[in-house]
């Protein structure tokens, strides 16, 4: 992570992801390779979020570990009744980790309690992703997809004592039947926000420099209005339920798509799909591959949600939960989603 002046002259380290520990083909196969290595954790969702059918959960997304050693997990669930509402809620996992990696805990699972869950104007949020503050703080922004009713993207400020807080929206102009997907990244010195629809079949892609980010580099100061229109470029993905950017070992940038197969049967195959990125002049390839991911037996599925994260030391941990929660917490705990992770490596 490099560091630059904030407006006080000292550095500011500005987020972003860490590249992986190989080349992306090789660390994708080292997680499929690795499936024993899969652990699993409950989130302590709620009974309303059992109901199985159209609704479910939609986007999955988790935090870096914080200095008190947590780990925080973000859900979205969709609600398409009539009437529905959509939410977001977030979780602490404060159990064994394996450097960023959550470990299961034997005979019964650790469950990550619920903090906190905000019901949305929105039936269908699809899409989210993590952004962590500045400077390696306790701290970090939500950007979520609302795709049926505001066709917006929204930005929520979080640290773990004050919970998820309204920062605003993305200002654009997006159609109906979108956005479905959100992926925000820092590539040199600028971020890139793009946010797309398969329907559309197109991505609108903004750009910020770091420094109009996050001005005077302090908890909670991201300025939305930093971003700037780059333009609609084409958008390939297909299948996926949540797409996100990662950077490799060669300092390569790609789209990584999580589908499942059938779509909406969370006991068919999953697959990791890979698509290559360039940023000037803006484009997708053509998927470029898929891979085989071996979940846990259960109903983890990427044809719900998929999520990663690449630790400090380059281990790809690639995450997905259950579609629907059910009765089985132990404990206190009631209604519960089952998230698995899986590491690229034992490292």
């Amino acid at each position: 992570m490099s560091s630059a002046p904030d407006q006080a002259g000292g550095q500011c380290q500005y987020p972003q992801s860490h590249p992986t520990a190989l080349p992306i083909r090789d660390e994708l196969a080292a997680v499929a390779q690795n499936k024993d290595l899969c652990s699993s954790i409950y989130l302590d969702t709620v009974q309303s979020q059992s109901s199985g059918g159209e609704n479910h959960h939609q986007g999955l997304a988790r935090s870096h570990k914080l200095s008190d050693g947590s780990v925080h997990f973000f859900l979205t669930h969709s609600d398409v009744d009539d009437g529905g509402h959509g939410s977001l809620s977030a979780y602490r996992f404060g159990g064994p980790t394996q450097g960023e990696h959550v470990l299961t805990t034997r005979p019964a699972l650790t469950v990550a309690p619920r903090q906190q869950i905000i019901m949305l104007n929105e039936q269908h949020p699809s899409d989210l992703v993590f952004l962590p503050d500045v400077n390696h703080l306790d701290a970090g922004y939500v950007f979520i997809t609302q795709e049926y009713d505001r066709h917006v993207v929204t930005c929520y400020r979080w640290d773990p004592r004050a919970g998820l807080v309204l920062q605003g929206d993305i200002p654009q102009w997006l159609p109906p039947k979108g956005p479905m997907f959100v992926f925000l990244d820092r590539v040199g010195d600028t971020y890139y926000l793009g946010m797309a629809s398969s329907h559309w079949g197109w991505v609108e892609l903004l750009a910020a420099r770091g420094s109009d980010l996050f001005p005077g580099c302090s908890q909670g100061r991201l300025e939305l209005g930093a971003f700037r229109p780059e333009g609609r470029f084409p958008f390939p993905v297909t299948g996926a339920s949540q797409v996100k950017l990662i950077r490799d070992s060669t300092g390569s940038w790609y789209l990584l798509g999580f589908r499942g197969d059938p779509d909406g049967d969370p006991n068919g195959p999953d697959y990791a799909d890979i698509y290559g990125v360039r940023f000037r002049p803006f484009a997708i390839t053509p998927r470029l591959l898929s891979v085989h991911i071996f979940l846990r037996p259960g109903d983890t599925s990427f044809t719900s949600t998929g999520t990663h994260h690449v630790e400090p030391s380059g281990r790809l941990l690639l995450s997905s939960s259950y579609r629907w929660a059910k009765e089985e917490g132990p404990g206190d705990s009631s209604y519960v989603s089952r998230v698995d992770e899986c590491p690229s490596s034992n490292r």
